[in-house]
């Protein structure tokens, strides 16, 4: 049991909102970690950046933009 106890989607407010409500619209799971991190609307938002920043915006699709990095992990980059 975590000591952090996590938020309830249905209760957030402000931008921790706006962010569950993205990932509801693209119909992605909610992760417990962004649940627990709303409680600090300006770490979740941070975290989501970074995670859009890394995993997002490419226009190689999901499948290549994997490849890609696992060559690149492969030989050592």
């Amino acid at each position: 049991m975590s000591w952090i106890q996590p938020i309830s989607p249905d209760a957030a407010e402000g931008a921790t909102k706006e962010i569950i409500e993205g990932l509801r619209k693209a119909r992605k799971p909610i992760p417990r970690m962004y649940l627990e991190m709303g409680r600090r609307p300006d770490i979740l938002a941070g975290r989501e950046t970074l995670r859009r920043a890394v995993h997002g915006g490419s226009s190689l699709g999901t499948r290549r933009a994997e490849l890609l990095a696992f060559y690149v992990a492969a030989h050592g980059g």
